[in-house]
C-alpha cells in the first residue's frame, strides 16, 4: 500500500466502514419478520438514524407503496452524501459521476408522475446536496406537467438526446423511456472511465461494473425469452453495448437459443457459470445478485483503500434497501414470520 494512496483514502474508509457496521444487522432482521403491518414496519425503522429523517412525517396509514420506496431509495443518497464529504479530490471526481444513477432515478419518477396516472404523484426527494451535485433544474422538472414540458426542462443536458429520441418514436411508453436511460447510464459510464476513475484503480470499477453489465444482458435476454414472445432483434435493441467476460458470440448464442435447458447449459459454460456456478431452480436474479455481492466484497477486501470501498458500501446499503422493501411487500400480503424471513434472505446482491 502506497502511503499516498493509504492517506487519500483513509479518512473515508473509515467512515464507510463505521456506516458499514450501521447496517441491519441479522437479528434486526428477524425482527422486522415479526412485524404485522407496514405502520409497524415504518415505525420500526424511524429508530435508526438512517431511516429516522426520510421517513419523518410519513403517515404510515395513508402512505402508498411508491412514496414509500421513494423514501426508502433516497437513503441511500444520503449515506452517498456522506462519503462525498470523507472523499478527497479523485474520489470526489468518481462519485460525481455516480451520482448519475440517482439523477436518473430521479428523473424516472419524474417521468413516471408524468406519464403513469397510478403513481399519484409520488414526491421527489431531493434536498439542497443533491441540487449541488445535479446540473438539472430539479425543480422545474418535478413540476413539469408534459412530457413536451419536461423535454424542454432538460436542455443543454446530457439526457435531452436521449429523451428527446424517445419521443420522436410512435407513441412511445414509459418504459421506453426508462430502457433508453439505462442504457445511456451504462454506456456512458463505461466510455467516460478514464476520465474520472482514479489512477491505478481502473481494474476495481471494470470488474464490477462490467460484471454487472454482463449479468444484466443475460438476465434481460432470459426474461425476453422465457416471459415474452420478442423477436431476436427485438432483444438485441434492449442490450447494453458492453462486452466484459462475454463477447457477442456469447450473447448471440443466449438470445438465438431455442429452450431453458438450452440456456442454462450455454450459462454454466460461459465465463460466470464456469466461476460461479448456477442452477436451474433458485431464481436467476438471485443468483446473479449473490455473484455480484461476491465481486464487490472480494474486490473490498483486496482493496480497501480504494475506490472498491465506495463500490461495496453502496451495493450493500442498496442490497438493504431492497429487503426492506421486500419485507414490506410480504407483510403488506400478510405473509407469516418464516416466509418474510425466506424472501428477505433470497435477497443476496442487487443488479
Amino acid at each position: 500500500m502506497k502511503s499516498g494512496k493509504l492517506t487519500a483514502y483513509s479518512g473515508m474508509t473509515t467512515k464507510i466502514r463505521a456506516m458499514k457496521k450501521r447496517l441491519l444487522s441479522s437479528q434486526q432482521y428477524e425482527e422486522i419478520t415479526g412485524l404485522k403491518t407496514v405502520s409497524e414496519l415504518l415505525t420500526y425503522l424511524q429508530t435508526f438514524p438512517a431511516y429516522s429523517e426520510v421517513l419523518s412525517g410519513i403517515d404510515s396509514t395513508q402512505a402508498h407503496r411508491g412514496e414509500i420506496e421513494s423514501r426508502l431509495t433516497f437513503s441511500t443518497y444520503h449515506d452517498f452524501s456522506k462519503i462525498f464529504h470523507f472523499a478527497g479530490t479523485s474520489q470526489r471526481k468518481y462519485l460525481e459521476f455516480y451520482f448519475m444513477k440517482y439523477e436518473i432515478a430521479t428523473l424516472k419518477a419524474c417521468m413516471r408522475n408524468i406519464m403513469d396516472s397510478r403513481s399519484s404523484t409520488i414526491p421527489m426527494l431531493v434536498d439542497k446536496h443533491f441540487k449541488r451535485h445535479s446540473k438539472l433544474n430539479i425543480d422545474n422538472l418535478v413540476n413539469s406537467n408534459t412530457m413536451e414540458e419536461f423535454i424542454s426542462n432538460l436542455n443543454g443536458s446530457v439526457y435531452e438526446k436521449v429523451i428527446k429520441a424517445v419521443s420522436n418514436l410512435e407513441n412511445p411508453v414509459l418504459f421506453d423511456y426508462e430502457m433508453s436511460l439505462d442504457l445511456f447510464f451504462f454506456s456512458y459510464i463505461w466510455n467516460h472511465a478514464d476520465s474520472f476513475v482514479p489512477k491505478g484503480e481502473k481494474k476495481y470499477f471494470v470488474n464490477s461494473f462490467g460484471s454487472q453489465v454482463d449479468l444484466l444482458n443475460i438476465l434481460w435476454i432470459y426474461r425476453m425469452k422465457h416471459y415474452y414472445s420478442v423477436s431476436h432483434s427485438q432483444i438485441y435493441s434492449f442490450l447494453i453495448p458492453i462486452y466484459y467476460n462475454l463477447d457477442r458470440s456469447n450473447i448471440k448464442a443466449f438470445v438465438e437459443c431455442e429452450s431453458d435447458g438450452e440456456f442454462f447449459e450455454l450459462l454454466n459454460k460461459c465465463y460466470y457459470g464456469r466461476t460461479y456456478g448456477f442452477n436451474d431452480y433458485d431464481d436467476m436474479e438471485t443468483q446473479f445478485g449473490s455473484v455480484l455481492n461476491t465481486i464487490y466484497m472480494k474486490d473490498f477486501k483486496t482493496a480497501p483503500y480504494s475506490l472498491a470501498a465506495i463500490n461495496a458500501y453502496l451495493h450493500l446499503k442498496s442490497l438493504e434497501v431492497a429487503k426492506i422493501i421486500t419485507a414490506m411487500e410480504c407483510i403488506r400480503y400478510g405473509y407469516d414470520s418464516e416466509n418474510i424471513a425466506h424472501y428477505i434472505n433470497r435477497k443476496k446482491g442487487v443488479l
